[in-house]
């Protein structure tokens, strides 16, 4: 079996289900691993037979990078996924495809995107490399939905100290030792559960973002005046007009979070 899927779960019992589906239906059937962290919703319940391996662990012993190592030390493939309970990998080849970027010997692992940080489509696979990943460190790797090759991980584990951030902090290691991050269009699987939970559950995903970015990154200053011009100054996306972006409330919430982050970090 040459890919192994690490499926991350907590009280996900409205989604999970669907999750595990769409990896039964890959084109290239991969090993599903689910690393449950004291779900209470009946989770493991249903994920138990769709998966080949189910992992629990006390709720208060998770972090991103413990789940992520402990399902990859219980993984049997050479090619190891993350993928987020609440997310779907909706094209049946997102596997194969995936696979398919491990070819090129420098490619550490792989993700999917739609845009640059500058707001421009990614329209062919863009191949990242440790210089431009530092020209905006809150763009980049994530672990909602990727795949990396075993044998790097093995010789750089992800950072289970982080409460977050773990995988821009492992790809960062990854590229300075001169891998490659592969971020191809067709590979995007949606991340709008980052908006699910309102403007307040978004406030803290940008709050612990940018705090643990702080720790790992030397970030520039990132005041009120720079909250101000990034929340006038991005770009929208083709979906919304320039003053509903503006005026959307949890994107100033995101915004928010972002400027206490920093604040509470090294790069305030």
């Amino acid at each position: 079996m040459p890919a192994s899927v690490i499926v991350r779960s907590r009280n996900e019992a409205s989604t999970i289900e669907r999750t595990l589906r769409t990896l039964r239906q890959q084109t290239v059937r991969p090993e599903v691993i689910v690393i449950d962290s004291g779900s209470t919703d009946g989770s493991v319940e249903i994920a138990r037979p769709l998966c080949d391996t189910l992992i629990e662990i006390a709720g208060q012993d998770f972090t991103y990078g413990y789940a992520l190592n402990l399902g990859s030390r219980a993984a049997s493939a050479p090619v190891h996924f993350a993928l987020s309970a609440h997310c779907f990998a909706e094209r049946r080849d997102w596997v194969e495809r995936s696979l398919a970027h491990y070819a090129d010997p420098r490619v550490a692992g792989t993700n999917g995107i739609q845009t640059f940080a500058d707001g421009r489509p990614v329209e062919e696979t863009f191949l990242q490399d440790a210089v431009h990943a530092r020209r905006d460190p809150f763009w980049g790797f994530s672990n909602h939905a990727s795949s990396w090759r075993a044998s790097v991980l093995k010789r750089f584990p992800f950072d289970e100290g982080l409460d977050y951030a773990e995988d821009r902090e492992w790809s960062w290691r990854v590229m300075d030792a001169g891998y490659l991050i592969a971020f191809d269009p067709v590979l995007w699987v949606d991340l709008s559960h980052s908006w699910r939970g309102g403007a307040g559950d978004l406030y803290r995903r940008q709050m612990r973002a940018g705090r643990a970015l702080s720790s790992f990154a030397s970030l520039p200053p990132y005041g009120a005046s720079q909250a101000v011009r990034e929340w006038w100054g991005e770009p929208p996306d083709d979906r919304h007009s320039a003053w509903f972006h503006r005026l959307n409330y949890r994107r100033v919430a995101g915004l928010a979070g972002k400027y206490a982050g920093r604040r509470r970090g090294r790069g305030g």
